[in-house]
């Protein structure tokens, strides 16, 4: 008579009470400067499309999520290639952290302007373009050197304060940027969980606004992290932490504007679009 091996399926524990406070504490507002470049996570939102008339056709839907890796080959100008891998219209992540950064693009000269990515907006931020620090201040004060107006008419600064997340994806962690009303939809999920303790499902929903169309980035909760997943989410949370002491120090013990300047040319160089 044979026997019948029985195989015990691992039970996946949920996270005890204490873990999540720890998690709760460690996720602050934003992060701070990063020494190397994240691969990315990206949305198009809105349609890419090749030729006119009626020759014109989509080759990119608006909706569609990318990644991006940076590879060893470099192109004419001496720069790093990135790879780019088309991922759908949906994928499942963590976000681990996440921080703030000012820009502004104008579409005349067709020059950023951006600070440094930032923790706390009572910072004093230096504010550069071209490569070039132009000015200094707060939030609030550099805010209020670029006036502006919305659709409806109110004011608002064109110096927009952006969200730059830290996203765990298949096990690798990628840099998100986000602007807009992605970021706004961002932001309102974000207050009603405690984004590392969950998968989120990011998708997009279609909006328009007169003769605009675009897809705004939408965000739900799959379930909630178990214990292990947790304690792995943690640690890596310590890691970004213990690297930002680690920048901070590196700044603090060399001249502060031209360690800035260098570090704002690098991610010139390496600038992609948010959504």
């Amino acid at each position: 008579m044979s026997k019948t091996k029985t195989k015990t399926k691992a039970v996946a524990l949920a996270p005890t009470a204490e873990a999540l406070e720890l998690l709760k504490e460690s996720f602050p507002t934003e992060a701070g400067y990063e020494k190397t470049l994240l691969p990315r996570l990206s949305m198009v939102s809105q349609d890419v499309t090749e030729g006119k008339g009626k020759l014109m056709k989509v080759v990119t839907e608006a909706g569609t999520f990318f990644k991006e890796n940076q590879t060893e080959e470099l192109n004419e100008e001496g720069k790093p290639v990135w790879e780019k891998t088309e991922l759908g219209t949906e994928i499942e992540a963590t976000v681990i952290y996440s921080r703030k950064q000012l820009k502004y693009y104008n579409e005349a000269t067709e020059l950023y302007t951006s600070s440094p990515v930032y923790d706390n907006d009572d910072e004093v931020l230096p504010l550069f373009c071209d490569k070039k620090e132009i000015d200094r201040g707060t939030v609030k004060e550099l805010q209020a050197k670029y006036p502006g107006t919305t659709l409806a008419g109110k004011p608002k600064s064109n110096l927009e304060v952006n969200r730059v997340l830290y996203v765990l994806y298949e096990g690798e962690v990628y840099q998100m940027n986000l602007r807009g009303s992605s970021m706004y939809s961002w932001l309102a999920y974000s207050r009603k969980v405690l984004p590392p303790a969950v998968l989120t499902r990011f998708s997009s929903e279609a909006q328009e606004k007169g003769s605009i169309a675009w897809n705004q980035l939408t965000c739900e909760t799959v379930r909630p992290l178990d214990a292990d997943e947790i304690k792995d989410i943690t640690a890596k949370v310590t890691e970004i932490k213990n690297s930002i002491a680690e920048e901070k120090q590196f700044f603090a013990s060399r001249n502060a504007q031209e360690t800035v300047v260098e570090y704002i040319k690098k991610e010139d160089e390496e600038d992609f679009g948010e959504f």
